[in-house]
């Protein structure tokens, strides 16, 4: 058997698993902004709005790479827009 294991990078939403938190001051994970994205949430405001995602005003100390949760949210938005089209 063998195993393989993708580096994660904390920059770059598409190494992240589903429970990893995009936002660490909300507690906001990956597959929740994944669903808001697939039910419609198409911009950094709807993500927030249905999320609460980048509400909150301490992610850039919560965070371990220090890169602000917005800037990940709309990197998943991104991806996420153009992998459904």
């Amino acid at each position: 058997m063998m195993f393989t294991t993708q580096k994660k990078i904390y920059d770059d939403v598409t190494t992240l698993d589903g429970d990893d938190l995009i936002c660490y001051c909300i507690g906001v994970d990956k597959q929740t902004i994944v669903e808001a994205v697939l039910n419609g949430a198409n911009t950094l405001k709807t993500i927030k709005e249905q999320t609460m995602a980048c509400t909150g005003d301490a992610c850039k100390e919560k965070t371990p790479t220090a890169a602000a949760a917005p800037k990940r949210s709309s990197s998943l938005s991104n991806f996420m827009t153009k992998e459904t089209r």
